[in-house]
């Protein structure tokens, strides 16, 4: 599978020449280059289909252009940008920008990278046989908040992360419509604000850094009554039970129903589970789960990643016919699980060797199926089995889409830590907090985004909030110390009651703290020990091999971290650089110096590439300037310099 259907389908809208007729595009729209065409025809599009339901995506070329408000939809100055990708930014450490806007003459010169307010629209026309169906526009991501409307008239508002808007009385199934969308790209309390308060002042502004419509795009039909509005499948190899969670809704009241459940292993009907007879009234939280034994022939394992099924649930009346037939749900017999202090996936007994992976953080053209499983494939084959997403939080624009990047995990068989909305981004002041701050809503959505994919095995959350200092002791890495009052702190209360959220939404999946020490269910740490000996190193451990009763866990480790070449050691003029330096400080790099140690005379023998550095650096001392480490000429952070590579390779 070398692209994903939606990315094929996108790649067909972009460039396929439409057929005479297809289109409506007005004359003072921005002229688009000869090999490019905005084809907005639904047959061309991905959908899937049961005999109740059916989605069909309206990713593309679209209209576009920036806006100082949404007072009204526009009527001209149209340029063009495809979606789903965030409007243009600039390229940096974690960007990598792959967007193309066709920009509009009276626009043209302006700075799309400091946009945070847009107009996007498409026309599309319903299929005629969505009649009677309740039918919505469905974004995956957004980042962060989108008034909606439909030839014209305002339909409703959409919010960060995502979410669904009921266009049902908006449309005619069989005609055409103009979908607008007006994007406001904010932070997250300001998105807070902005969704719930309609008449919001205009003249914030944020920092986001990927914005825009930045997931897949849907128009979807249901059926008006009774439906199934989620699918969540557990599977446990200790019990040997599969059970399934549905959302449902407007189910009759005192009506009975049952699910049925069909298990196919390509195409080919496997198992069959049907539950018992319920009414609305047993409903919790809308949710209706029941459990039934099965131990199937196959695996899903890191060594047996192909070995997934597909589920197909069905809600039936109480004479047997379906009401409704949710799509098929993509899923692996597994269960991951911590038995003591290791980790157990399907009965054995496994150990994490892991990275962050990048791709949804990096940039559009690097978070597509075929780029991620290009990433992980080549982690694999340096022996790494477990990788964490590298948002550190999951703010409006931290993030892209996650689906192609885990979908490429499932099938490459690695291991992912999925990461949670960070605590710290919530407030926690007031008694009611939990259930109105939005951590536990937030939560929610990123669960649901992870839930049936086989390779999410954990989450992680806390990131860099939670440490103490000892953290790294050899003598107090074993899942019992922790420091006098360290539940009394602040943080820790926080951390601990977005892990109750994340645990009542998702029991089957382990939470780790990112370098929290003994924090919850296992030992973490970001683990940089400089040039602490080989053996020394070796060794660290000997007292967590006795005494352990908690898995160990280094979420980052270096073997030395790349800026231990510099005389950077964590503080500048008495704060860290992240406390009001904006994480630049003068890192002074010492190559020939630290490597001398290891490597002699040698060491003093400078590349270009160093001199390169030192010359530059030199001009940022004269000139009083601080700088980013990822600011040299020739960046560092991988083992570049010949000297550092030999003494890497020594600690690997």
């Amino acid at each position: 599978m070398a692209l994903s259907r939606k990315l094929q389908c996108v790649i067909s809208i972009l460039l396929t020449v439409p057929a005479a007729g297809n289109l409506c595009f007005a004359q003072s729209d921005a002229p688009l280059p000869a090999n490019v065409r905005a084809v907005w025809d639904l047959d061309k599009a991905f959908r899937e289909k049961t005999p109740t339901r059916e989605r069909v995506c309206i990713n593309g070329l679209w209209r576009w252009q920036p806006a100082a408000n949404g007072a009204s939809v526009p009527t001209d100055n149209w340029g063009f940008i495809k979606v789903p990708a965030p409007w243009p930014g600039h390229n940096e450490f974690e960007r990598k920008e792959s967007q193309t806007a066709y920009a509009h003459p009276s626009w043209k010169n302006q700075d799309l990278t400091v946009v945070i307010r847009a107009w996007c629209q498409r026309e599309f026309t319903l299929p005629g046989d969505w009649a009677g169906r309740r039918i919505a526009l469905s974004v995956d991501y957004l980042n962060s908040v989108a008034t909606v409307y439909v030839d014209g008239k305002k339909v409703g508002k959409l919010s960060f992360p995502g979410g669904e808007l009921d266009l049902t009385t908006a449309v005619q199934p069989g005609s055409k419509h103009v979908l607008s969308i007006f994007v406001e790209a904010l932070p997250l309390k300001e998105t807070v604000l902005a969704f719930n308060d309609t008449n919001m002042p205009q003249e914030k502004k944020g920092s986001v850094n990927y914005r825009g419509l930045c997931g897949d795009v849907f128009l979807t039909s249901t059926p008006s009554q009774a439906h199934v509005t989620n699918v969540k499948i557990d599977t446990s190899v200790r019990q040997w039970a599969l059970t399934v969670h549905a959302n449902l809704t407007q189910l009759a009241a005192g009506t009975e129903y049952k699910l049925q459940a069909k298990i196919s292993d390509h195409g080919q009907v496997v198992k069959t589970l049907t539950s018992a007879a319920f009414k609305d009234a047993d409903l919790k939280n809308g949710c209706f789960s029941f459990t039934q034994d099965w131990k199937p022939e196959k695996l899903w394992d890191i060594h047996t990643p192909k070995n997934q099924y597909d589920l197909e649930l069905s809600l039936l009346d109480g004479a047997g016919k379906s009401v409704d037939v949710f799509l098929p749900v993509r899923f692996g017999f597994r269960e991951f699980w911590i038995d003591g202090r290791d980790f157990m996936l399907n009965g054995t007994r496994v150990f994490w060797a892991s990275k962050p992976l990048d791709n949804i953080i990096l940039g559009a053209g690097l978070s597509t199926y075929a780029a991620a499983r290009e990433s992980i494939e080549r982690l694999q084959s340096v022996g790494i089995n477990m990788v964490y997403t590298h948002n550190y939080d999951c703010k409006p624009g931290s993030h892209l889409s996650f689906e192609e990047t885990l979908t490429a995990a499932d099938d490459a068989g690695i291991l992912v830590s999925f990461t949670m909305p960070h605590f710290q981004d919530y407030d926690w002041k007031a008694d009611d907090a939990a259930q109105k701050n939005g951590y536990a809503q937030h939560a929610a959505f990123y669960a649901r985004v992870a839930q049936n994919h086989p390779s999410v095995v954990a989450y992680s959350t806390s990131h860099n909030a939670t440490g103490y200092f000892e953290v790294m002791n050899p003598d107090l890495i074993d899942g019992i110390y922790e420091p006098e009052g360290y539940q009394k702190n602040v943080n820790i209360k926080n951390a601990l009651a977005a892990q109750n959220m994340i645990h009542a939404l998702d029991p089957t999946r382990v939470i780790y703290h990112h370098s929290s020490g003994n924090l919850g269910m296992m030992w973490t740490s970001n683990f940089y020990l400089n040039f602490a000996p080989v053996q020394e190193r070796s060794d660290w451990f000997e007292h967590w091999a006795i005494k352990g009763v908690k898995p160990a866990f280094m979420c980052e480790y270096g073997m030395p971290y790349f800026m231990t070449w510099t005389m950077y050691r964590g503080y500048y003029q008495g704060k860290l650089p992240w406390q009001g330096h904006n994480g630049k400080v003068p890192y002074e790099l010492c190559v020939a110096e630290w490597d001398a140690q290891w490597l002699g005379e040698f060491a003093f023998k400078l590349s270009e590439q160093e001199k390169t550095d030192l010359r530059w650096e030199a001009t940022k001392f004269k000139a009083g300037q601080t700088w980013q480490h990822w600011e040299y000429p020739v960046y560092f952070a991988p083992p570049v310099f010949e000297g550092v590579q030999e003494v890497v390779a020594r600690y690997t």
